[in-house]
């Protein structure tokens, strides 16, 4: 689930946060919890998960975040993949310029990172 936290953030802005949370709690039973045919599910927003509230319904919940070491290699490509593969199709001369223009990512201790939909286009 992408971005969970986006309509959490506009209800509590527009004033209807009791009422987002009461639905976000049963979205999250049906989907992460009680859902038979899902096995694992990840989650992704900007707002730290809190193993309370509306979280408190969910077991096994794992928090991993920006700075976490563990899966750092995870959130985009490395300076070695990224090169590697301007290697292979021909854009090796470019390097500078692709560090220049698109480095700057750091996932827990992993510096160098690339963001991949920046690298692709």
């Amino acid at each position: 689930m992408d971005e969970y936290d986006t309509p959490l953030i506009e209800a509590y802005t527009h004033g209807y946060w009791e009422e987002m949370i009461e639905f976000m709690r049963g979205l999250f039973n049906a989907t992460f919890k009680s859902n038979p045919s899902l096995y694992r599910g990840v989650m992704t927003g900007i707002t730290r998960i809190s193993k309370e509230s509306m979280f408190s319904d969910l077991n096994n919940l794992k928090v991993c975040t920006a700075t976490s070491k563990e899966y750092s290699t995870c959130f985009g490509f490395t300076e070695e993949e990224v090169f590697s593969s301007m290697d292979t199709y021909g854009y090796g001369e470019q390097k500078e310029a692709v560090k220049r223009w698109y480095d700057g990512f750091i996932f827990g201790d992993q510096k160098d990172m690339y963001n991949p939909w920046s690298i692709i286009n």
